[in-house]
């Protein structure tokens, strides 16, 4: 039964939150780790979903229960691959993870969708059904940041912990320090990247430096690991923040390009699934969730901070 709203909350259709859903349609409830109380011990005085109209209201999801809230964002993020046909069945796709709570909700919903593909694949007739293949790929800034090398190392734990922890099929995660697009030997690698951080003098325009080496090395992951698409977390603040950027420094011929849904510049093209979703959003699911663990994001605010 459809509650007759879209996953932008507005106008008629099938509902994109899979609210009031069928048990072959909707979202499994495995993948939801948010249980908010049951609506039989809810006070007189709590609001209830106007969705579901069975969970308490959580702040700042503009009415809706976690699950709800869940199941928005994610019909937001499945729009935007089916409309724009960000991901294929045949794709082989690299995910760009920073720590953030960008790239973690990324992370699950490819996961979750992968998930659905190979069950549908393992239900066929012939098994014959093509499943597109997901890696994860971590640019390591260490060698431009102050970050202490246990917090270092319970963060690589934490990134590990996090992408094993994920159920079939399994994703590749390749560690890459980002001096490695200089030399494969690390030591002068690090040497030939602080050199060239010491010819540029103010801090925007290192910050664009290291921009552009973080996607060279996630470029070159990509092309060695034979991977045809590469998947950021670049939701609509981020963006937002871009266009601003570019605009005051006189980038503005490349805007259409940097926030459209596929920029295919680069050899392996970019694709920005969460380009409809807020920041906000993002933060508060993650919360709900408890998707970004203590570590990795401590490092992810280390790394912002020294770029």
């Amino acid at each position: 039964m459809a509650c007759g709203l879209t996953g932008t909350g507005t106008g008629t259709g099938t509902c994109g939150s899979s609210c009031y859903k069928d048990n072959n349609d909707g979202i499994e409830d495995s993948t939801n780790t948010f249980s908010p109380p049951s609506s039989t011990t809810l006070l007189p005085h709590m609001k209830l979903c106007y969705k579901c109209k069975e969970e308490e209201v959580i702040n700042s999801t503009g009415g809706l229960c976690g699950i709800c809230f869940r199941n928005s964002l994610f019909a937001k993020f499945k729009q935007s691959i089916t409309t724009h046909d960000l991901i294929s069945s045949t794709d082989n796709i690299l995910i760009a993870f920073s720590g953030g709570p960008s790239s973690r909700v990324v992370l699950e919903f490819v996961h979750e969708i992968q998930q659905k593909a190979q069950k549908n694949s393992d239900a066929s007739r012939d098994k014959l059904y093509p499943v597109f293949g997901v890696g994860v790929a971590f640019i390591d800034e260490s060698a431009v940041t102050s970050i202490a090398s246990d917090d270092l190392d319970n963060a690589m734990q934490d990134l590990r912990l996090i992408v094993s922890s994920l159920a079939l099929p399994t994703k590749e995660l390749h560690i890459v320090p980002i001096q490695s697009i200089f030399s494969t030997d690390l030591k002068d690698g690090r040497n030939k990247l602080n050199e060239l951080l010491d010819t540029v003098n103010d801090v925007t325009g290192k910050e664009d430096l290291l921009c552009h080496l973080r996607m060279l090395c996630l470029q070159k992951i990509a092309f060695e690991n034979k991977y045809n698409k590469l998947v950021l977390g670049s939701c609509t603040s981020r963006i937002a923040c871009h266009v601003l950027s570019a605009a005051v420094k006189g980038q503005g011929y490349s805007l259409p390009a940097d926030i459209q849904y596929i920029d295919a510049r680069w050899k392996t093209p970019v694709v920005l699934p969460l380009r409809d979703c807020l920041a906000q959003e993002l933060n508060l699911l993650c919360r709900l969730n408890r998707f970004v663990r203590n570590t990795i994001f401590y490092y992810f605010n280390i790394v912002i901070k020294n770029v």
